[in-house]
């Protein structure tokens, strides 16, 4: 079995393994087609989060189900799959007051996780972290279904107008995603901004944005020539660098709307916060993912997904299991805007 290793050094390694994968009580067992890279990846390769506390590497997968345990519900084998919070108890304090996405840690959701060949997924009536795939996405597709999940629950923070100018900070797979999704919800200008001119020109690349500008002085007269001074309706920031929340602050609008959907590892020094007073803006977070079902239960992320697939397909590069430290690295220099790896 194909399996992608991260020591305690902090270093990859590819490795060939028995197969010694024992169905566990509620999970069902999954042969792994494609898992993408996570910032969260790179944060544990990094050290920026300690890899002894971690259950699982890789988390955005997509695979086909091979066993299911009697405690487990929803699957059989044979049937196509891919990693999102679909399920929760419904009854914890969390669940009661809307907030799903906290009803337990997804740190014993997966059992090595995605960066196999062969994983085990929690799925029980009180926790479930897979959805079905339709036959219309294939498998690399398919594995953007969790940090798409994460971008849709931006979006729904964004609580978009039509018309509304949308300025996206981060060109990652978390921000790009979630502007492909605004998008498609009826946002006027979308503008991109991003630091990394390997990612920018990727982005432009796309011609999927209205413009996809620099974070420096250019890149703001840029958005301004564009959305006109008052600045965006909406911002979203989704770089997980702290001290790009002041750029967000100073390119909303009066009465404006700031979706935070970042990961931070540090502080912003010197933090000016009265922006958010003068101008009266609405500022929320968005950490998904959650649930987003249809009212006949099937994944509104999916049903997302089958009307945007050729825009995601654009921000996707792919890697054969032999070439998985290419992807990493491509992820971490920004030479990739989304890597996935295929099994």
């Amino acid at each position: 079995m194909k399996k992608i290793v991260l020591t305690k050094s902090g270093q990859l390694e590819l490795e060939l393994v028995e197969d010694d994968i024992q169905l566990q009580e509620g999970m069902v067992k999954v042969d792994v087609k494609a898992c993408g890279v996570c910032g969260s990846d790179l944060s544990l390769i990094d050290g920026k989060r300690d890899i002894t506390k971690e259950l699982y590497f890789g988390h955005e997968l997509s695979g086909i189900v091979t066993e299911v345990d009697d405690k487990s519900t929803g699957f059989k084998p044979g049937m196509r799959v891919a990693t999102e919070l679909a399920r929760t108890c419904g009854q914890c304090w969390n669940c009661r007051n809307g907030l799903p996405n906290y009803c337990r840690s997804m740190n014993d959701a997966l059992l090595p996780g995605g960066f196999t060949e062969k994983t085990l997924v929690h799925s029980t009536p009180d926790y479930g972290f897979l959805s079905l795939i339709p036959d219309t996405l294939d498998d690399v597709v398919a594995s953007l279904l969790e940090p798409t999940n994460c971008a849709y629950h931006i979006a729904m923070k964004a609580n978009l107008k039509p018309g509304d100018n949308v300025v996206v900070f981060g060109l990652g797979a978390m921000g790009i995603i979630a502007a492909i999704i605004l998008k498609r919800l009826g946002a006027g200008a979308i503008i991109c901004v991003g630091r990394r001119p390997a990612r920018q020109e990727k982005a432009r690349q796309t011609g999927i944005f209205d413009a996809v500008v620099g974070n420096d002085e250019e890149g703001m007269k840029q958005i301004q020539n564009i959305v006109g001074e008052k600045g965006a309706d909406i911002v979203i920031e989704a770089t997980g660098t702290p001290k790009v929340l002041s750029d967000a602050l100073k390119t909303v609008r009066y009465g404006g709307r700031v979706v935070v959907g970042s990961v931070y590892h540090g502080t912003i020094p010197e933090f000016d916060p009265l922006p958010i007073f003068r101008k009266e803006l609405t500022m929320v977070g968005a950490k998904g993912p959650t649930i987003y079902r249809t009212t006949d239960d099937r994944s509104a992320v999916v049903c997302m997904m089958e009307q945007v697939q050729d825009d995601l397909k654009k921000i996707v590069s792919v890697y054969d299991y032999k070439d998985a430290i290419k992807a990493f690295e491509d992820a971490k220099s920004g030479e990739a805007i989304k890597s996935v790896i295929t099994f």
